[in-house]
């Protein structure tokens, strides 16, 4: 008996057997006809027959003949010839071509190459030249035809991986030791077993069998997508909510839970709570809070977008929406009060202590809040609280959100070396995400560009901020992820390319975010600061007043005893700002004192804050001439900052800090630490503060090579390939050498060079 799939050679062989035995071949689905004595039959049974039985004398042992058939053909007869030990079958495995015979007929080399690119299949080995669409129409209509519906599932999944699965997947040629054996046909298979698949999934009987050998191998999203396109709804809705339903996208990634929502017909969706949360989760991680917003009051109502009837004692909504609509609360950058948050956490006796991925959500909703309003030691317990409940849950992507919260929580108040320790934490969570997540990617190189800014690298910044931020501005954006790209994005434009590159950057925010009130207060303040770095100090307090809100001028000169009890995020940061205002205006103002004084009383400033607070306050000192003050001040700023290892607070305090290091006495003295002198030096090696009292031109090695190389003539483009840079670096030192030539763009710069002699 040979037995074996097509291609493998079987009839060839009974050919070469009839000729040399001269014995007529008998290929038919019926019995042969029986022979004389000594007389060897030769049977090739046709594919997809019914062959009649085996004749009984075969049987018992008394005549020979030989057969070929393939594997899924049942003949009669056959296993009971095999049980009396009176037949011996050849598997497809013993009729592959080995390199011997071939090297009869061709050189040793050639038979190698053969082998090598067939696999030994007798069909590639002695046609190489069959290829592309023949080739995948006999796969499909002699190979895969009669395979069962676990073994198409096998050979897909195993064309995805290129290894077997632990089911044992064996069709020879093609897979051998859990491996594809047949490289040169790995396209054709490919696409055969797509074709054969798709046949198949129109066949509703079919279908079920492929979508629950998908789910039984563990490939839940393919399992899903089979029983859509069948029309099995219900089906593919089961397995989804046993994959978690609105946290599908948490374990298998944004591209497999887009592919699975647009699966799902719309009405069909709108009938179920768990798709459309999960068409609203798809929403917000998208950006578009405003659609997440249209599909909960197109299923639940207008009411559903109502926090206060949601989270009301009587709430008619389940837990599951109720937790979501929390979390859409963040996205919205709502405004909790207390008695809103403790109806909140009533949420959380709702759910079962084991309830993991509910419970770190509601707490990861939380620190969302608790960011927001400066309460950092609430924070830190709710993420250590989130942490726990996503470990348990084994979601590495939830748990990167949480470390990346903390280290943005660190970077919030100043602490860069303890942002650093998560921010590695976060880097590795993402490591271990299973697929692919480029958002979550632009994520932490974000958080990496802003660490890196703090200890006094802004390549990385300006790198994120030419390449990356395009993306990451259509991406999910949390508020204190927004924030934390205003101000850093804002500042390192500011610093080392020009102020309207900075108001462009703002401007892009403001116009994405229209929306939102309190996106745009913040876009307003960050502005401010932008002009008031910039040293157009009219245009800042012109951007101030026309803020919305009641804190202005006149508040802070007539109401500042108020400024210890501000606990709004956005009104704490344009108080500052209005002090940081009349600092430049009214330095020798006597009541400035108090203001600050004041102001450093606030228990909801961050450390970052505060290091603004202590530098105005040790300006004002030394235009008052109470330069011991200003001395002690600074030298402890400096030995805070130190440290924390961060540099950024001070930086975005230059206009100040030059002219107090500037003054000998306070100069001299900070240099004798140790502490502030590295300080210092790093502030100066990083361009954000001037080299020398009363300012100066000196560049650094890197910018003076740029700058030689721009007045030759040579182009961003070539200077990035030439110095082994990306033309994103190259821009950051060109931004540096204008800020430091006091020139405005590329011209000017070279002229300026000229004129003070360092190019000629």
């Amino acid at each position: 008996m040979l037995e074996a799939p097509a291609g493998m050679g079987k009839s060839s062989l009974l050919a070469e057997l009839a000729d040399r035995t001269g014995t007529a071949i008998h290929e038919s689905a019926s019995t042969p006809t029986l022979p004389t004595a000594n007389e060897l039959v030769v049977w090739d049974i046709p594919p997809h027959s019914k062959p009649q039985p085996l004749p009984e004398m075969f049987i018992s042992g008394h005549g020979r003949i030989v057969i070929a058939k393939r594997e899924e053909t049942i003949l009669p007869g056959l296993s009971r010839a095999r049980a009396y030990g009176k037949a011996y079958v050849f598997k497809a495995a013993d009729l592959l071509i080995d390199i011997e015979e071939l090297s009869a007929q061709m050189s040793a080399d050639k038979a190698a190459a053969v082998i090598e690119t067939s696999g030994g299949w007798p069909l590639i080995a002695f046609n190489p030249s069959l290829a592309g669409p023949a080739l995948v129409a006999f796969l499909e209509s002699e190979i895969l035809h009669e395979s069962t519906p676990d073994a198409l599932v096998d050979m897909r999944i195993l064309l995805d991986r290129g290894v077997a699965t632990q089911h044992g997947l064996s069709i020879v040629p093609f897979v051998s030791d859990g491996r594809i054996q047949v490289p040169s046909v790995a396209t054709e298979l490919s696409e055969a077993v797509d074709n054969e698949i798709a046949r198949r999934v129109l066949i509703a009987a079919d279908a079920k069998a492929l979508a629950e050998a998908y789910a039984a191998r563990g490939r839940p999203v393919e399992a899903i997508v089979t029983f859509q396109r069948a029309g099995f709804f219900d089906n593919a809705l089961r397995i989804f909510a046993e994959e978690h339903g609105d946290f599908f996208l948490y374990y298998h990634g944004p591209e497999s839970f887009d592919r699975v929502l647009s699966g799902f017909p719309r009405s069909y969706a709108q009938q179920s709570e768990i798709l459309v949360l999960s068409l609203g989760l798809q929403a917000l991680k998208r950006g578009d809070v405003a659609r997440a917003r249209r599909l909960l009051a197109d299923r639940f109502g207008d009411l559903a977008n109502d926090p206060e009837v949601v989270f009301s004692p009587r709430s008619v909504f389940s837990r599951e929406f109720r937790a979501f609509r929390l979390l859409m609360l963040i996205y919205e950058d709502y405004f909790f009060s207390e008695d809103l948050l403790q109806r909140c956490y009533a949420l959380v006796a709702e759910f079962p202590a084991d309830d993991h991925l509910f419970r770190g959500s509601f707490y990861n909703a939380i620190l969302e809040f608790y960011i927001r309003n400066r309460r950092f030691s609430e924070a830190e317990d709710v993420a250590q609280r989130a942490m726990y409940h996503y470990q348990c849950a084994k979601s590495p992507m939830l748990a990167f959100y949480i470390s990346l919260h903390r280290a943005l929580i660190r970077l919030l108040m100043g602490d860069a070396l303890a942002a650093r320790k998560h921010a590695a934490r976060s880097k590795k969570s993402l490591s271990e995400i299973p697929f692919e997540s480029p958002n979550d990617v632009r994520l932490q190189a974000l958080l990496d560009a802003c660490i890196e800014y703090e200890a006094g690298r802004a390549e990385p910044l300006a790198r994120f901020l030419s390449l990356d931020i395009d993306d990451f501005s259509h991406g999910e954006i949390w508020p204190s992820l927004l924030e934390l790209a205003l101000h850093y994005g804002s500042q390192a434009l500011g610093d080392h390319f020009s102020t309207i590159a900075a108001r462009s950057f703002l401007d892009r925010w403001r116009v994405y975010q229209v929306s939102n009130r309190q996106f745009q207060m913040m876009i307003e303040i960050r502005e401010a600061a932008v002009l008031q770095n910039a040293g157009r100090w009219q245009e800042a307090a012109d951007r101030l007043k026309g803020i919305d809100s009641h804190i202005d001028r006149t508040w802070m000169v007539n109401e500042w005893q108020s400024l210890p009890r501000i606990d709004n995020r956005d009104d704490l940061a344009l108080a500052l700002a209005w002090i940081r205002q009349l600092v430049y205006e009214q330095p020798a103002n006597v009541g400035l004192a108090e203001i600050i004084a004041a102001m450093m009383g606030n228990l909801n400033l961050t450390d970052r804050q505060r290091i603004g607070i202590e530098i105005w306050s040790a300006y004002v000192a030394k235009r008052q001439r109470n330069l011991t003050r200003a001395r002690a001040l600074l030298q402890k700023t400096f030995e805070d900052s130190a440290r924390l290892g961060t540099i950024a607070p001070l930086s975005e305090e230059r206009i100040f800090l030059d002219e107090l290091i500037g003054n000998e006495r306070i100069g001299g003295f900070l240099s004798t630490s140790l502490a502030t002198k590295q300080i210092i030096r790093k502030l100066r090696d990083s361009g954000r503060l001037s080299s020398a009292a009363g300012g100066g031109t000196t560049l650094s090695r890197r910018e003076s090579k740029i700058l030689l190389m721009i007045s030759e003539g040579a182009a961003n483009k070539y200077i990035a390939h030439v110095l082994g840079l990306s033309e994103a670096t190259v821009k950051f030192h060109l931004g540096n050498v204008y800020r430091k030539l006091g020139c405005r763009n590329r011209q000017e710069a070279i002229s300026a060079a000229r004129a003070l002699g360092m190019v000629t």
